[in-house]
């Protein structure tokens, strides 16, 4: 009866966010028009799967942790926890917000605790880890798969003997994947998972589960009439499959460069190149003249395990997206994607001069009770901040005008992911030992000043 309940409160759902009308104008402001996950992110939060911030953002690039993840996975489901569930690890206090889907989660062997008993709620959740709640909480099937099937998993950076190989395998049959920014050679399994990324897979997992329902339908509707009619069932056809067109365009180059191009589809394009020295770069990609939406870019540094600790989101106005970024040598993939499809554009990485606040390597050291008030003027379009927490300690990343200036906490590699749960600005977390960076970003017009203040606290 209970599996029937969560079946009908599922189908209600599916009718209810594949039903909503067309996005007109931006809900939240962190996510405006032609954002990549606009239409996911605001079905999903209209649906009330998931929410936006009291300050009426919706943090986008922000982690998820463990938690989280599974509370969006429950209300996506229609599944309600069984309230019988409770004290099932060391670190989920009975009362707490999600014990209730921790532990019927538990119950249900979607996920497990770790050898210490734990559960570790906080974990940020990397991106094969959510695949694998999702098939399991949507009770998607996952088989291993064969040398031929590994084919369809065509990143460099993903082991065929890898444990989560089949859980991305199963992600591209049910039509979770690929999703905008996750479309390239690389994959990155051990990257965070963001806001909006979990937005889209979600929303691709129930649009899976509501097209395996009509097929449901019809295929008994078919078998109903064949019956009735005594036919033999004539040719049948199968839905499902992969296509082999998923990879981005990556193209190697020498910076600085200039260039242009046309995206293939909603594909995001890869520039890949290498410092052999430090440099202040200065990005700047444009639609060309007569095209429709927006675009995004992003600045990876590259480490030896394809995992960046060190990654600048651009900033983003009209046609255009802009990075200035102080950068130290290393190998670096700039990351382009459009909000519209077939849309050309120009990029180009010119070597430039900064205020000596662009970037990690320039961060300004600051410590708890430091407060700073800083100004980004014309064309300056981030500032950053460091700062080294020696003893655990709960901490507020404090910043005034936060409604027009876009603050993001990033753990350096130092710091045990496991037990930190930002990174966001003006929120209380429980920072553990490590070094961080603090970025300051504007809100407003490039050309604009924006002054803020800025205290960890």
């Amino acid at each position: 009866m209970q599996r029937f309940t969560s079946a009908l409160a599922a189908g209600a759902l599916l009718l209810q966010i594949f039903g909503l009308p067309a996005v007109h104008a931006a809900v939240f402001p962190d996510v405006p028009d032609g954002h990549m996950y606009q239409a996911e992110i605001e079905m999903l939060v209209g649906a009330q799967v998931i929410g936006g911030n009291p300050d009426g953002t919706f943090a986008p690039d922000r982690a998820v942790n463990r938690a989280e993840m599974l509370k969006m996975l429950y209300k996506a489901k229609g599944k309600t926890p069984d309230p019988i569930h409770k004290k099932c690890f060391s670190d989920v206090p009975e009362g707490a917000w999600f014990e209730s889907y921790v532990c019927d989660a538990a119950a249900n062997r979607y996920v497990q605790g770790y050898a210490d008993g734990s559960f570790r709620p906080g974990n940020l959740v990397n991106r094969v880890e959510a695949l694998k709640m999702i098939m399991e909480v949507f009770d998607l099937e996952v088989d291993d798969i064969s040398e031929e099937d590994r084919e369809i998993v065509k990143f460099v950076d993903v082991s065929v003997a890898a444990w989560y190989t089949k859980y991305l395998f199963a992600g591209f049959i049910n039509g979770i994947l690929p999703i905008a920014g996750q479309d390239g050679s690389r994959f990155y399994p051990d990257w965070p998972l963001l806001r909006g990324e979990a937005a889209a897979y979600i929303f691709n997992a129930l649009h899976a589960q509501l097209e395996e329902e009509r097929s449901e339908t019809e295929e008994q509707m078919e078998e109903e009439a064949e019956e009735n009619m005594q036919e033999e069932t004539g040719e049948t056809s199968e839905t499902g499959g992969t296509q082999d067109d998923t990879q981005e365009q990556t193209f190697n180059v020498t910076a600085p460069f200039a260039t242009t191009g046309k995206f293939d589809g909603k594909k995001s394009v890869s520039y890949l190149f290498t410092l052999s020295s430090a440099a202040v770069l200065m990005t700047d990609a444009s639609l060309q003249s007569g095209q429709m939406g927006s675009m995004t870019c992003r600045l990876y540094l590259l480490g030896a395990s394809s995992f960046s600790d060190e990654y600048y989101l651009g900033f983003q106005e009209g046609h255009s997206c802009y990075l200035k970024t102080a950068v130290p040598a290393g190998n670096y993939q700039l990351q382009l994607q459009p909000s519209n499809a077939d849309t050309t554009f120009s990029v180009s990485v010119q070597n430039s001069t900064g205020d000596g606040n662009d970037g990690f390597m320039q961060a300004v050291r600051v410590k708890k009770g430091d407060l700073m008030t800083q100004t980004l003027t014309s064309n300056d379009l981030q500032d950053f901040y460091r700062f080294t927490v020696t003893t655990e300690a709960q901490m507020t990343v404090g910043v005034s005008d936060s409604q027009s200036v876009k603050c993001i906490v990033y753990p350096l590699a130092n710091v045990n992911l496991a037990s930190f749960s930002g990174p966001e600005c003006g929120h209380s977390y429980r920072y553990t030992p490590g070094d961080y960076i603090i970025s300051v970003g504007r809100g407003e017009t490039k050309s604009a000043k924006q002054t803020y203040t800025i205290q960890l606290q």
